[in-house]
């Protein structure tokens, strides 16, 4: 180690390279311990390794280190190298230049990716300096009228890209091409293995590939024990689908929005989000004053402290819990510090926009409900459950 120090500190990095290879006979070593399958590989990368210090400024550099960086930067690719046997893996544009006796190509039954989300679209001829058209679409798959013809033009391309891609993974194969796929739920309009197989002659099966299959086609299908069949019918059975929305609960949501970003600034929410609620839950401008109207009671009432940094040590909006199979969504939860008003604790806090929440016997016990599954992941801890009122009050439930 000492004289390879030596090399490395006297001799231009290339150099002392070129000297610890061939002190220690370096390829010949690694060949010897590298797995058959990726001994030509190794080697390679080895070589590649020297004849890039060479070309990098003749591997004269003042010290090794600085030679190292210079390479690191270059990002130089590795060689391609594989046994002659061996299975390579490639994307079919990274199969391009390559060529193979034998061509598998995988998913060929399925459609070309189509676009469905946000997108832009270019006009851009080949003689101008500047595109003639530049238009950002919220969805690919669904352009304005206005611009209609320019996605037909888009669209155009990227079937031609589709069968540019197509011609390179056929031509990758010298001999054979194998196409494999798995028939789709619903028919793609195109696939490459539609186009493919009007040109396609069937070859029989041959005779060493059919004894291997062999002819017992029997099966046996597992089943359920009984008592997991009720279990799951059960599940099914108690499967809740939501109501449609209604101008109540959509005005409910919305005062809970706001309720939920309650912290965006030292008075509450932003002003932009009155609109975004407007937009969000579907609601006119009257809902969405008296909304926030409601809100701002909650927010500047009894529970005013449930937002401020002196008394509230933590704090999570819309936490959702599952809880003897039933899903839960509390509304606030905050960890309270000790006061005047008690011992430190857990407050899980339901919004409600009716004034006396308490009166009703569902409410009442769905709020115990959330308070026995916050209960059940904090032991130990105290844990109080409250209303928040439209009329501003805080709503102790024991």
């Amino acid at each position: 180690m000492a004289q390879y120090r030596h090399w490395l500190l006297t001799l231009p990095p290339h150099d002392a390279l070129q000297a610890i290879y061939s002190h220690r006979d370096v390829l010949a070593r690694f060949a010897a311990a590298a797995p058959a399958p990726e001994r030509a590989h190794v080697v390679a990368q080895l070589r590649a390794l020297l004849a890039a210090a060479l070309r990098m400024q003749g591997g004269r550099f003042l010290t090794a280190y600085q030679w190292l960086r210079a390479l690191r930067r270059q990002r130089l690719p590795a060689p391609r190298h594989a046994a002659p046997q061996a299975v390579q893996l490639l994307t079919v544009h990274g199969a391009k230049g390559l060529e193979a006796d034998e061509v598998l190509l995988l998913d060929a039954a399925s459609a070309a990716p189509r676009g469905g989300g946000p997108g832009v679209l270019i006009d851009w001829p080949g003689d101008e300096p500047a595109p003639t058209q530049f238009v950002f679409v919220a969805s690919e798959g669904a352009p304005p009228p206005g611009v209609a013809d320019l996605a037909a033009q888009e669209a155009a391309a990227q079937a031609r890209e589709e069968l540019n891609a197509l011609y390179v993974a056929m031509t990758r194969a010298r001999g054979r091409l194998v196409l494999s796929g798995i028939t789709p739920h619903s028919q793609p309009a195109s696939s490459w293995w539609q186009r493919i197989e009007p040109l396609a002659e069937p070859l029989p099966v041959p005779a060493e590939a059919a004894a291997a299959l062999g002819g017992d086609t029997e099966f046996s299908m597992l089943e359920l024990p009984p008592a997991r069949v009720q279990q799951a019918q059960e599940a099914i059975e108690n499967v809740v689908v939501d109501d449609p929305p209604t101008d109540a609960s959509r005005f409910g949501e919305a005062m809970h929005w706001l309720l939920e970003h309650a912290a965006d600034t030292p008075a509450g929410w932003l002003p932009e989000r009155l609109a975004q609620a407007r937009r969000r839950f579907g609601v006119d401008a009257a809902q969405a004053a008296r909304a926030e109207a409601l809100a701002r009671r909650i927010l500047g009432g009894e529970a005013a402290w449930a937002w401020s940094a002196d008394e509230v040590l933590q704090a999570f909006n819309e936490i959702e819990l599952t809880h003897q199979g039933q899903r839960l969504r509390i509304d606030r939860l905050v960890r309270r510090c000790a006061g005047p008003h008690g011992d430190e604790a857990w407050w899980v806090l339901d919004y409600k926009s009716a004034a006396r929440p308490e009166g009703n016997p569902l409410l009442l016990e769905q709020l115990g409900r959330y308070r026995a599954a916050v209960a059940l992941i904090l032991p130990g801890h105290a844990v109080v459950a409250a209303f928040l009122s439209a009329d501003g009050r805080v709503v102790r439930v024991d």
